[in-house]
């Protein structure tokens, strides 16, 4: 709890991926994937309950074993590729409220292909939550959108019409992007949430942010993007 505030983390991990076929509990060093996340999740000092919202089996098994609660298999309508995090969300609060009369006062949303986001990052956010609509995970932007460019027609032109654009990258403005590691939102918001709206209120709401490094905000959704996450966590092995 914060603040007397029940807390609930709610893990999404579908059986079915096209690009990393069993991807959420593909070992990554000697841990399946979704395990950073659980242990990150039952470490903060805030989350009353972890439950991983699953539509498959082993997946659900192996939760189980890294002590994350599986209340439920998700249906297969809500773990297809098209399926949204938000629909993922409302099924867990629904049935949770249906099943068990139960209503947590805060969610926290970790996407299981986030395993270097760290239990200090989970818990800056509850702590930030009390004072605005949602908390998100960020880091700065690699590359930059004043820089980017559209194709029209055969050539090439920039994305963004600035005047007086800076030639230096350290003279750029700072910007941001989520890094799909972290969402948390207060409970009431998915009363009255569509799903059509994104997982959080991020653009049109007081949204503050968990600054993050670029290590810790690697999002795993390709095969580059595993054997990056190899070789960190095997250089951090080495450092230990």
């Amino acid at each position: 709890m914060f603040n007397n505030k029940e807390i609930l983390a709610i893990i999404p991990a579908r059986g079915g991926s096209k690009s990393i076929p069993k991807k959420n509990i593909k070992l990554l060093g000697d841990k399946p994937l979704i395990a950073y996340t659980i242990k990150e999740a039952l470490k903060s000092k805030y989350i009353d309950r972890v439950i991983v919202s699953t539509d498959d089996k082993e997946i659900a098994n192996i939760a189980k074993n890294y002590n994350a609660e599986v209340p439920f298999l998700r249906p297969k309508n809500l773990a297809k590729d098209t399926s949204s995090s938000l629909s993922v969300i409302l099924h867990a609060l629904e049935y949770l409220e249906r099943e068990e009369n139960y209503y947590p006062d805060i969610i926290v949303f970790l996407q299981p292909t986030s395993p270097f986001r760290k239990a200090k990052h989970i818990d800056e956010g509850i702590e930030k939550i009390e004072s605005c609509d949602a908390v998100v995970g960020v880091s700065e932007v690699k590359e930059h959108p004043y820089f980017m460019m559209q194709k029209k027609g055969e050539f090439l032109k920039p994305y963004l019409k600035i005047e007086n654009r800076p030639l230096r990258r350290q003279d750029l403005p700072k910007l941001y992007h989520d890094n799909a590691s972290l969402f948390i939102t207060k409970r009431r918001y998915y009363d009255s949430a569509k799903d059509l709206d994104p997982v959080a209120p991020i653009f049109n709401g007081r949204v503050k942010a968990v600054m993050m490094d670029d290590m810790s905000s690697i999002d795993i959704n390709t095969q580059l993007d595993f054997m990056l996450a190899e070789i960190i966590l095997k250089n951090k092995e080495n450092e230990g």
